[in-house]
């Protein structure tokens, strides 16, 4: 049988939980932010590189066309990559910046990027504005390649038809 905490005890069971859960959350970032300030300098390194890939090697590769499924899958991996250094940089400086009250506004708003972006802005630190302004524009503009290579490989009749094409079979008992 559940015992059911009421009065005095129920409040002060229910602020030990809150209090854990926003200790637990308060460490999560924090752990979050120093592992993203140690690998920042590997990230930002690794991430030029993977543009440099994507315009040296993917762009002009894109020519051949027994290479486009394959080059249209690493675009994509490329891009998600660059992604998650994006994401990192850019939490790593809001947690910087504005505390954990910045982190928790950002994530509850779904835009960790911009609000970086415009903090790093406002803060005159140009190069981390550019630095995020470059990936977010190649980590989106790998995404759109890739399906626009996708559909470059499409057949012919199937960019006519509709996404869904349902066909109904009925089922009998007997």
């Amino acid at each position: 049988m559940i015992k059911v905490y009421t009065g005095i005890k129920g409040n002060l069971v229910l602020f030990f939980f809150i209090a854990g859960v926003i200790l637990f959350f308060s460490i999560f970032f924090w752990g979050i932010a120093k592992a993203a300030e140690l690998l920042l300098p590997l990230l930002i390194v690794l991430s030029y590189l993977l543009i440099i890939i994507f315009l040296l090697v993917i762009l002009p590769a894109s020519f051949l066309k027994h290479l486009r499924p394959s080059l249209c899958v690493y675009s994509l991996l490329m891009s998600h990559a660059l992604g998650v250094a994006t994401w990192m940089m850019s939490f790593l400086f809001v947690i910087k910046t504005f505390g954990l009250a910045g982190v928790f506004l950002a994530l509850l708003f779904q835009f960790l990027a911009p609000i970086a972006i415009a903090g790093a802005l406002l803060k005159s630190s140009w190069d981390i504005a550019g630095h995020l302004a470059v990936w977010i524009s190649f980590t989106y503009g790998m995404r759109f390649y890739s399906q626009w290579l996708l559909s470059l490989n499409a057949p012919k009749d199937q960019k006519k038809r509709d996404i869904i094409d349902v066909d109904a079979i009925e089922v009998r008992d007997h």
